[in-house]
């Protein structure tokens, strides 16, 4: 019996300095997933995995936590890939409007209203919403979502159109090129009101036009004034 005892423990302090060689250290840190928005350099930081270190001491949780809490990451999955990798999966925000608030400040904002970063000028090719604040990056900002709807609804012939989209009382109003402001209301996505504002842009005289309102977007009202012709 002795012996059995004897040989068990040899084998499991045997084992245990197996994980503990140079042959279960860590050898790579492999990030999946990642673009050219998010920095490689942060992620790697944020994991706090070190190369050398024994792949059995890793935390995987703790892992998964520092990573999550940047600004750009909306999901993480790390993973060991014996013998010698860990793996990390990524899931980036995406920008999907720019956010002006009040004092001037912008920020790109992802589908959930999240702060990814602040920018020095609006990235022409999304379009922009006004705010009362940009917060900091990995804040979410509250009482969006009309604005956020109404952002992802504009196509690309409206987006030469519309410089801003604004919260009202009655739901998002559109500021448009040449200063006419375009009332859309409270919309199921918007994609109705932003098409009935479209066959007015492209249809109908706008000439002293100041605002449309396409909130009923089966019939849309032009208002025009001639203080405002050209």
């Amino acid at each position: 019996m002795a012996w059995v005892v004897l040989a068990v423990m040899v084998i499991a302090v045997g084992s245990f300095a197996v994980t503990r060689t140079e042959f279960l250290d860590v050898d790579e840190v492999r990030l999946v997933g990642l673009s050219t928005s998010l920095d490689q350099a942060s992620v790697l930081e944020a994991t706090s995995i070190q190369v050398g270190s024994p792949m059995v001491g890793i935390d995987l949780d703790e892992a998964v936590r520092r990573v999550a809490a940047l600004p750009r990451v909306a999901g993480v999955e790390v993973e060991r890939d014996w013998p010698g990798t860990v793996v990390v999966w990524i899931v980036e925000r995406r920008a999907v409007v720019n956010a002006v608030a009040f004092d001037g400040r912008v920020a790109a904002l992802d589908a959930d209203g999240t702060v990814l970063e602040h920018l020095d000028d609006a990235d022409p090719l999304l379009p922009t919403i006004r705010v009362d604040d940009v917060g900091r990056p990995g804040t979410r900002l509250s009482g969006l979502g009309s604005l956020l709807d109404a952002a992802q609804a504009v196509t690309p012939d409206l987006a030469a159109w519309i410089v801003a989209l604004v919260p009202t009382g009655d739901g998002v109003r559109a500021e448009l090129v040449g200063g006419a402001e375009a009332d859309l209301g409270m919309g199921d996505d918007y994609r109705d009101e932003m098409r009935a504002l479209a066959t007015v842009l492209h249809r109908v005289e706008l000439s002293c036009i100041v605002r449309i309102d396409v909130s009923v977007h089966d019939i849309p009202v032009v208002r025009r004034d001639d203080m405002h012709c050209s």
